[in-house]
């Protein structure tokens, strides 16, 4: 398997959206909003922290601000983030540390993506009270080889996602994937504790706040969990090293370890005995240069505007595997923003301009039954992970499923599925959930219901928006009557957002 991903030149297809009103307020902004020149990179007026900042994408700066905005001014860096492969997908709240990586990238700037498929033995405390629950090795290992693919896939579909915008592939700058085990499991434990054990102090480790809260609120700290930021520290310190990576951007969970990280990258690089090999960081008392500071900034906690925390620890993962949630349900979940969460949502995670973003607000404003704004973010995202092709088309599924009289058209593969009318027309609700797939069994069904999970669409719409409405099934005994189906078809959600078709045919089979 490849270690690493770089740039290379990508051929884009043709761009075709429904709604090309929406793109239309796009296209109506200059053309050098979408540009990625080298005079522009390098003023002062698109300055890579500012663009960041007024895209929402800071949190806190681990370091001097003012140093930072000057080096990106006077040279060119290297970015990294991490991540965990804990789970065999990225879901959304991941695209945050991500979208910084991508932007790094068009700026000109190196990005590394390090998936850590040896710090993912040792689990991450950060932010947790609980420890993380031990994972098999073939699973580990399942787990790893998903997540390095998706990542690299994700850099292919950004760059097109990018080139759509005017960036273009020569002024990109290149971007790495690499996996720490390469390093990590040649580590030798006296070499580790030597160069860098000698440095850290217990009183500063002790006093971060995920070992207190952990040890004072939860269900206490093992040793490899204390460890751990030294783990991540070591890994900043080899691509340090080796590849001049000066920037570490994390999770709004990771400002402790990213301080610690500096900390580690300080001291084995101060440490002359130690470093032979590049005296030019040091100056003449033996400190690092500022030119040569590790630093690091954290991305803001994915929540809506009413403080809900979205991602997936809080149980209500957005994946971006499309195995795991389908492209007409991650649609269908960005489609469903709060008008007060879609501006903020633009911002973060597309490319599209702030006067771009501005005007569709404005025009969402002025009729919010169409959720422009949100048609947008939700074609961009999928553009962004899913590629173009299949952002139109699950576009074009959405509109059709919201216009019953060209339902027929819509071909949500996948998302939807036939049934005989004897089985569902009269039948509970129950027995045709599990019949559909939405259950394992009517047990769960019934479960399912009786929780409030399941929601049938009914035939109302508003003005041209045409937007359905869902209606809550509470009674898992109730048989579905003939008046709720749309031109022959069962539109039902479970959950949030998750929507399925159920076309119901007058005899058995499709």
């Amino acid at each position: 398997m490849s270690r690493y991903v770089t740039s290379r030149a990508l051929r884009l297809q043709p761009f075709i959206c429904t709604r090309c009103c929406l793109h239309q307020v796009i296209d109506a902004v200059p053309r050098r909003a979408f540009s990625s020149s080298r005079n522009t990179r390098r003023g002062a007026d698109s300055n890579l922290l500012e663009v960041l900042e007024s895209r929402g994408l800071v949190n806190q700066i681990a370091g001097d601000r003012n140093a930072l905005k000057r080096l990106l001014q006077k040279k060119r860096l290297s970015f990294y983030a991490g991540i965990d492969p804990t789970a065999t997908s990225l879901h959304l709240g991941h695209l945050l540390p991500l979208m910084v990586l991508f932007w790094s990238a068009l700026h000109g700037h190196t990005a590394v993506s390090l998936v850590g498929g040896a710090t993912a033995r040792v689990g991450d405390p950060s932010g947790r009270l609980t420890s993380r629950q031990s994972t098999a090795g073939d699973v580990q290992r399942k787990n790893f080889e998903s997540m390095f693919k998706q990542v690299g896939s994700l850099w292919e579909t950004s760059l097109l996602y990018a080139q759509r915008h005017g960036y273009t592939e020569r002024e990109t700058g290149e971007h790495r994937l690499l996996d720490n085990a390469q390093w990590l499991d040649k580590l030798n434990v006296l070499d580790f504790l030597k160069m860098l054990g000698n440095g850290m102090r217990l009183g500063t480790m002790l006093g971060r706040d995920t070992v207190k809260n952990k040890m004072e609120k939860g269900d206490g700290m093992s040793f490899a969990e204390f460890t751990y930021p030294l783990l991540q520290g070591w890994d900043w310190w080899h691509m340090y090293s080796t590849m001049d990576v000066q920037i570490q951007v994390g999770g709004s969970d990771q400002y402790g370890n990213i301080v610690a990280g500096m900390d580690a990258v300080k001291y084995i690089a101060q440490n002359q005995e130690l470093n032979h090999k590049r005296p030019a960081w040091l100056d003449d008392q033996g400190r690092l240069r500022d030119e040569h500071a590790p630093m690091g900034l954290t991305v803001p906690l994915l929540t809506t505007a009413s403080g809900e925390k979205f991602g997936k620890s809080a149980g209500n993962a957005v994946w971006l595997d499309r195995s795991m949630t389908s492209p007409f349900d991650l649609y269908g979940f960005l489609l469903r923003s709060a008008d007060a969460d879609v501006e903020r949502y633009l911002k973060l995670f597309t490319f599209v301009p702030l006067e771009a973003i501005s005007r569709v607000v404005e025009e969402h404003s002025a009729d919010p039954g169409k959720r422009n704004a949100q048609h947008l973010l939700a074609h961009e995202v999928l553009t962004l992970v899913h590629g173009e092709e299949t952002a139109t088309q699950t576009q074009q599924e959405h509109h059709a499923m919201r216009n019953p009289i060209s339902a027929q058209s819509s071909g949500a593969e996948g998302d939807s599925i036939s049934l005989p009318s004897s089985e569902v027309i009269g039948r509970s609700w129950a027995r045709v959930l599990a019949a559909a797939g939405l259950a394992a069994s009517r047990s769960e069904a019934t479960r399912m219901i009786s929780s409030g999970a399941l929601y049938v669409a009914s035939d109302r719409s508003d003005g041209e928006g045409k937007q359905l409405h869902f209606t809550q099934i509470k009674d898992p005994r109730k048989a579905v009557e003939a008046r709720l189906l749309i031109d022959g078809r069962l539109l039902v959600r479970t959950g949030k957002w998750k929507v399925k078709t159920i076309v119901v045919v007058d005899k058995k089979g499709p």
